[in-house]
């Protein structure tokens, strides 16, 4: 988990992370000219992404193209968030009991 978040902790992360959700599978020299930015830091942000375990990548003759790995989002960090406000909804309202006197 905490790869999965440290993953998308980054700005230019995220901006890869929503370009796949908006256009579905895209190729790397689209990331590319979309970002700005330099391909082996596309690659480096792109490496991150898929050690979390949060895209899938196809081979096209020389390009690669990469997709969202839907799965790896709605049973890790959905799941691990939705327990989070689950919980909280629970304790909600609730006060600790005094400590440190």
């Amino acid at each position: 988990m905490d790869e999965v978040f440290k993953a998308l902790g980054d700005p230019t992360r995220l901006r890869i992370v929503r370009m796949l959700a908006e256009n579905g599978e895209v190729c790397v020299c689209k990331i590319v000219d979309e970002l700005g930015i330099g391909q082996p830091a596309v690659s480096h942000h792109i490496g991150k992404l898929k050690q979390a375990g949060l895209l899938h990548s196809r081979r096209e003759g020389q390009w690669i193209h990469y997709s969202l790995n839907i799965e790896a989002f709605e049973t890790r960090p959905l799941a691990f968030l939705g327990d989070v406000v689950s919980t909280a909804r629970k304790h909600a309202g609730k006060t600790s009991a005094a400590c440190c006197e």
